[in-house]
């Protein structure tokens, strides 16, 4: 049986930094990093950063010895980011730019955990879901896990459209072919969060 987690309101605001959309609200942010199991020294890849937010609040559990690299394809985002992190003395975050659907300029067996925030359903990321899977075992060390949030598939006024949503099983049948398979299921009230090993 999923876990079960209360949440934020229910919309998408914009990022208290100013820079867009975001559905980081949606759920409750430290609850949804203390499911990620983020220690010191962890190696954490945010592929699709956006604006930023799980970079920034990660960046501070990984530590000094720790890294995040973020990914997105917008310039402005991570030109953003770096004076973000740079303001509040956080030296361990590697911003690129980058499209996730294609070679990511990481390292292979590097990387401990790999975030997906709200980015598969996107039309031309889920198109490439397959593609993505096989370059995230790639990059990912042996024991290493992706951790992908999506809103529910269910109707709402709020995110993405119904026909847009994906399904926990629908992601682990895209996942498949990489050998990634579920680890577990956290449901919040409006999100969920699919770990996958």
């Amino acid at each position: 049986m999923p876990e079960r987690h209360k949440t934020h309101c229910p919309e998408e605001r914009i990022n208290a930094k100013g820079y867009g959309p975001t559905s980081f609200w949606l759920h409750e942010p430290e609850a949804l990093i203390k499911q990620l199991d983020l220690y010191q020294g962890m190696v954490l890849l945010d592929a699709g950063c956006g604006a930023g937010e799980y970079s920034l609040l990660a960046a501070q559990q990984v530590g000094d010895k720790g890294q995040v690299i973020a990914l997105d394809t917008t310039p402005l985002s991570i030109e953003k980011l770096a004076k973000t992190s740079k303001r509040e003395g956080l030296t361990n975050i590697q911003g690129h730019v980058c499209d996730i659907t294609g070679h990511l300029p990481v390292a292979s067996r590097s990387v401990d955990l790999i975030l997906l925030s709200t980015v598969l359903h996107i039309r031309a990321v889920r198109n490439r879901a397959s593609d993505i899977f096989h370059e995230f075992r790639r990059v990912l060390r042996p024991k290493g896990k992706v951790a992908i949030i999506e809103c529910k598939k269910e109707k709402a006024d709020f995110g993405p459209p119904l026909h847009s949503r994906l399904a926990p099983e629908e992601i682990e049948s895209m996942a498949a072919s990489s050998g990634l398979q579920k680890t577990s299921l956290i449901l919040f009230d409006y999100t969920y969060l699919l770990n996958l090993a």
